[in-house]
């Protein structure tokens, strides 16, 4: 996935389903960097990202644990990590709680909600996804 694309979603469950086809793509190492306006459907499309990774358990925002783990059986991925990074104001506060046993791991999908809190941290090899509001419930997501 080298290549600027652009979607557009006219609701939340279209978010959630170009998330899932995504999830469906992947064989581990991914980090999602995910960057939006607070509301703008970042969680749908992680929450769809891990719907297509097979997770059946209910993936929320972890605003104020931080991180939570999600176990996955799919092929080599072993684990989903799901990052908000709202109430940070460094990179190296997620260094400190652990991040980096899973960022890029083979073995693990990472997402990070509010990744420009933490830019300073993340892989050189990153999927950057952009979500922006462009009506009610019309979202356009720009994946590079």
């Amino acid at each position: 996935m080298t290549a600027k694309k652009a979607y557009i979603s006219h609701s939340p469950e279209e978010t959630f389903s170009l998330g899932w086809e995504l999830g469906l793509s992947f064989h581990g190492g991914e980090v999602l960097a995910l960057y939006g306006d607070l509301g703008v459907g970042k969680t749908a499309l992680v929450q769809g990202v891990a719907a297509g990774l097979g997770i059946k358990a209910t993936v929320n925002s972890p605003t104020f644990t931080i991180m939570k783990l999600y176990p996955v059986k799919k092929e080599k991925i072993k684990q989903f990590c799901h990052i908000d990074a709202y109430r940070l104001s460094s990179g190296q506060e997620l260094l400190d709680i652990g991040t980096d046993d899973y960022l890029g791991q083979a073995d693990t999908v990472s997402a990070v909600e509010w990744a420009e809190k933490a830019e300073s941290i993340l892989p050189a090899e990153v999927i950057r996804i952009k979500v922006q509001i462009i009506g009610e419930q019309k979202r356009k997501i720009i994946i590079n």
